[in-house]
């Protein structure tokens, strides 16, 4: 089978898209065979008939979770392509798409840099849970706690840069990763080693079906995260509805983040980041 792709970079969170159609039961080994052959892609998506009204594609993630990144990703596609207008209904900078592991139509909203690329703006699905100072359900030496924050999908443990070394995630954490998830009763699962001073963060992403675990350069669904807990935090601390904003520095840049909450509830996340296409392919599979 000889599949054509295409590759974006946003924040760094390298990003390849098969374009050709691809059976569900083969995508997580095609995935697999596409990231043996280009090692800097972190993470691949697929791209089909949408099922839902009004959206403009499918986008299906390689181990059926959510990914911000790669939703950026697939509007950029579709802007540059002129696929937006699919079904002849033209959507200006506003994508609307259908997403692994959420429920309806999300939308991305693109403008055009300068430089080149896109900035990208994501509606993320909205937590489905928050837990403060959870102790990893794993054997370990000792107990390593975190603040887990659950999205449709995927669930990440949010730990202090204090708490855990990045040589420890390798030792500990990596060899119990699929424990990790069905522990959790999610498909994938984060470690996002955190330093609020900072203000900064680095990502760990198990995703179950293809056993890859990847240090990303920039995660959307990450950032997200760290942003929903940060606003819950202040939520509490306030007892009033608040929109808050958050910019966290990840090893490839920068991603801002966007809470809204009312009564304790949050009625909105968004995800902001620069997106650019670097290359395109095929491979056999």
């Amino acid at each position: 089978m000889n599949l054509s792709y295409v590759v974006y970079d946003p924040t760094k969170n390298i990003t390849a898209l098969v374009t050709s159609p691809v059976p569900r039961a083969q995508q997580a080994a095609a995935a697999n065979a596409l990231m043996a052959q280009l090692p800097d892609v972190e993470q691949v998506g697929f791209l089909e008939t949408p099922t839902l009204s009004g959206a403009a594609v499918r986008l299906q993630m390689m181990g059926g979770e959510f990914c911000g990144n790669a939703t950026m990703s697939a509007a950029a596609y579709l802007s540059e392509t002129g696929a937006a207008a699919h079904g002849g209904i033209c959507f200006g900078g506003s994508v609307p798409l259908e997403v692994s592991g959420v429920r309806g139509v999300l939308r991305c909203n693109l403008e055009h840099r300068a430089e080149g690329g896109f900035f990208g703006t994501v509606a993320m699905p909205l937590p489905v849970s928050i837990r403060n100072s959870v102790a990893l359900p794993l054997e370990l030496k000792r107990r390593v706690y975190a603040d887990l924050v659950e999205f449709p999908g995927i669930t990440h443990c949010i730990v202090s840069t204090g708490e855990l070394s990045r040589e420890e995630v390798e030792a500990m954490i990596r060899p119990q990763f699929s424990v990790l998830c069905e522990r959790l009763h999610t498909d994938a699962c984060g470690i996002l080693l955190y330093d609020a001073v900072a203000s900064s963060f680095a990502p760990l992403v198990y995703v179950a079906s293809t056993g890859s675990a990847v240090w990303e350069s920039g995660c959307g669904s990450g950032s997200a995260a760290i942003g929903a807990y940060t606003a819950d935090q202040a939520n509490h601390a306030r007892k009033e509805s608040a929109t808050s904003e958050i910019s966290l520095r990840q090893p490839g840049g920068v991603i801002k983040v966007c809470a809204a909450m009312e009564n304790g509830t949050f009625t909105a996340l968004t995800i902001t980041g620069c997106v650019r296409r670097c290359g395109s392919g095929t491979f056999t599979f």
